[in-house]
């Protein structure tokens, strides 16, 4: 058991983070749904088609996995603890991980009625990494937001609006709002700090009109 336990100390290297969040950005540029009602999953398959034909995922030394299952904490449980869109893993073993979770945002209906998504985003994307469902040995990982009217600066808006007002259930540290993500400050990329119960823990945030 002690082994175990100095294992799980250790984190996904944070040098590769610039490399995998920049890499989503260039997968995702001129990605299109291609029709107004494409599920998330759909959406999901493309860029992740995209991102394996791109360094460092075509030759290494990052492995991107597509939906894969995560397994439960406890070892005598008989199902998953859920599936997450994304997986980068480095070859530091199976718990070290950059978990990436995406959700429609802006989703238009058939009768015109706007979904903005913030809902799902924040309480079935963010909460499963606060409460430690998704990483939860990391102290990073990222949300992916599919932006399907294509206005990238109201859905992040709409997002920021609800974080904050979600602040105390999400654990939110200083600054305690969506910002900008201060590894790539030039980049749209964003950020939001968490205080858990034994660590801390970053979500990067990229928005991707769709």
């Amino acid at each position: 058991m002690a082994g175990e336990a100095r294992a799980f100390r250790v984190l996904f290297p944070q040098r590769h983070i610039p490399i995998i969040l920049i890499s989503i950005l260039q997968a995702g540029e001129n990605l299109r749904k291609k029709t107004a009602s494409d599920l998330e999953d759909w959406i999901s398959r493309r860029i992740y088609w995209r991102l394996i034909r791109i360094y460092p995922f075509r030759d290494g030394p990052l492995d991107i996995r597509l939906q894969p299952e995560i397994v439960s904490v406890d070892s005598d449980e008989n199902a998953p603890a859920g599936k997450i869109d994304f997986v980068v893993s480095c070859g530091l073993g199976a718990e070290i991980y950059f978990a990436i979770e995406a959700k429609r945002l802006r989703v238009r209906s058939p009768s015109g009625k706007m979904n903005a998504g913030n809902d799902d985003y924040v309480n079935n994307g963010m909460m499963r990494f606060v409460t430690g469902q998704y990483a939860p040995f990391m102290k990073n990982g990222a949300m992916l937001g599919y932006v399907y009217d294509g206005d990238t600066k109201k859905a992040c808006s709409g997002v920021a609006g609800y974080i904050k007002n979600r602040a105390k259930e999400l654990k939110l540290t200083s600054p305690k709002q969506l910002t900008r993500a201060s590894i790539l400050p030039d980049k749209p990329i964003y950020e939001t700090r968490h205080g858990l119960k034994k660590r801390s823990f970053l979500i990067y945030h990229i928005f991707l009109a769709v």
